[in-house]
């Protein structure tokens, strides 16, 4: 088995892609005879293939088992629509976490909700409404606690200045080693 695949499109511009753990270059069809191009996409690739390798894969769900504040407990439990479930769990379990929170810093928050959000796992508005992902309910629950407490500090502080993480250091002083841990993880 081949380290990469090659395939040839009719794009303009060629990258490099992580696809199931294995390395696709994507060459423009009218670059496909250019091996300098061709070898410099593959040397930019196996830079990502090798810091890809550096971050823990964390698949969620299975047949019969889905992943709940780091524990798998059986889909059955749940009952029938998991989705809905899963958001209703993070909600019940975010809530009041972030009214602590939020009463600690003397923030009003407008509202809490939870999507499904493959990009971000969390925002704060300027007009004080926070929203999670709902993969969040996948992550121990200190991983979480850190979402919460980032999050809350971003309605005083919009933004990441030395005042927020100092902010965020008065509610979780080892917040440095759980954002660098939780950096590394990645749900599938």
């Amino acid at each position: 088995m081949s380290e990469y695949e090659i395939t040839y499109s009719n794009n303009k511009h060629g990258y490099a892609r992580i696809k199931n753990g294995k390395l696709i270059i994507s060459i423009p069809k009218i670059l496909k005879y250019n091996k300098k191009f061709e070898q410099s996409l593959i040397e930019n690739g196996k830079k990502l293939l090798e810091k890809h390798k550096k971050y823990d894969y964390v698949k969620v769900k299975d047949k019969d088992k889905v992943l709940l504040f780091g524990e798998f407990v059986n889909k059955t439990e749940l009952k029938w629509n998991l989705d809905k479930k899963l958001k209703e769990i993070l909600l019940d379990y975010l809530s009041p976490i972030v009214d602590e929170y939020s009463k600690k810093l003397w923030y009003e928050v407008k509202s809490v909700s939870i999507r499904k959000a493959s990009s971000k796992r969390w925002s704060c508005s300027h007009d004080q409404k926070i929203m999670f992902s709902q993969n969040l309910v996948h992550l121990p629950t200190k991983y979480i606690k850190y979402v919460v407490i980032h999050e809350v500090c971003h309605l005083k502080h919009k933004n990441h200045s030395k005042e927020f993480w100092t902010e965020v250091e008065k509610f979780l002083p080892n917040y440095r080693e759980t954002r660098k841990e939780m950096k590394k993880i990645i749900i599938e």
